[in-house]
């Protein structure tokens, strides 16, 4: 989303219906009346202006969420994974391929599955509600799938900012099944946090900030928890538990084989991108990887 407000003005934007609706509901700008916010649906060849062809396919990351395959005029089929998860029903098959790092390093493993993980969640969130509200804190995508665990299974209201209720009902216009989330401004949500039995969800926008005085905080993650165990405890208030759409190490490395790609560039904008590109050579002879330089684009 970096340059996103330039970039909606100088160029063609193409994304998924589903990604549209999400920007329109979270910006309440223009985007919604423009021309060059065009929908692709998933799996659906488009051909641009330069004679290549742009296809977007399901990440399973969250509602939207595409890995984009772009087959260039010259025939060489070029990639981009974007965030995703694994294993993937349909997996683009590319010449080239730029793959996200996340969880890129050899001791990004997970030794239990992400069932598991929402049995944690739920039972770590039943728990601390004896003692007092909950707080929640995920990134998009995961804190709906917060919201399946929790709702309908603790017996108390959840609570979200106005923002976070506006991206959910897309979810729910796609299929999304959950109950009602209580409004923070509200009169019932003022009420509800005068008792202080609730669950509170956080995701982008919302500030956890340090004003959690009172009850348990819970950040869904799977970043450093332990490979063994999805729970990760830092004191009787306060846990992170690994729930997480993205694929770990060895997931990674099993997306980047099944995309046929002989070329690879690791994304290092965020991380592991170096120690990803030495496990896929290391584990992948015929394939040839190497990090991002994230050096500025060339005039």
């Amino acid at each position: 989303m970096a340059e996103f407000d330039k970039s909606k003005g100088e160029q063609d934007l193409f994304m998924s219906p589903e990604t549209r609706r999400l920007l329109i509901a979270e910006r309440n700008d223009d985007l919604e009346y423009r021309d060059n916010l065009i929908p692709l649906g998933r799996g659906i060849q488009r051909e641009l202006n330069d004679g290549s062809k742009l296809t977007l396919l399901p990440s399973g990351h969250m509602l939207g969420s595409c890995q984009v395959a772009l087959e260039l005029s010259s025939g060489i089929r070029c990639g981009y994974s974007g965030d995703f998860a694994w294993p993937l029903d349909d997996v683009m098959q590319v010449d080239e391929l730029v793959v996200d790092s996340t969880y890129g390093s050899p001791a990004s493993v997970r030794r239990y599955t992400q069932d598991e993980a929402e049995s944690c969640l739920l039972e770590v969130v039943c728990q601390a509600l004896r003692r007092g509200s909950v707080h929640v804190k995920a990134h998009r995508g995961t804190i709906e799938r917060v919201l399946q665990v929790v709702a309908g299974n603790v017996g108390v209201p959840v609570l979200a900012s106005a923002r976070l209720i506006a991206e959910v009902e897309v979810y729910r216009d796609h299929g999304f099944g959950a109950e009602e989330l209580v409004a923070l401004d509200s009169d019932i949500g003022r009420a509800v946090l005068e008792e202080r039995s609730y669950v509170r969800l956080y995701s982008k926008g919302d500030s956890f900030g340090n004003e959690l005085i009172e009850g348990t905080s819970i950040t869904c993650s799977a970043y450093m928890v332990n490979t063994d165990h999805p729970l990760l405890q830092f004191s009787e208030r306060a846990y992170r538990v690994a729930l997480s759409n993205h694929a770990d190490f060895e997931g990674t490395l099993a997306y980047v084989e099944a995309t046929g790609a002989q070329r690879v560039v690791t994304d290092n904008t965020r991380s592991h991108g170096v120690d990803l590109a030495i496990a896929i050579n290391n584990r992948f002879p015929d394939i040839r990887a190497e990090p991002s330089t994230n050096g500025p684009v060339p005039s």
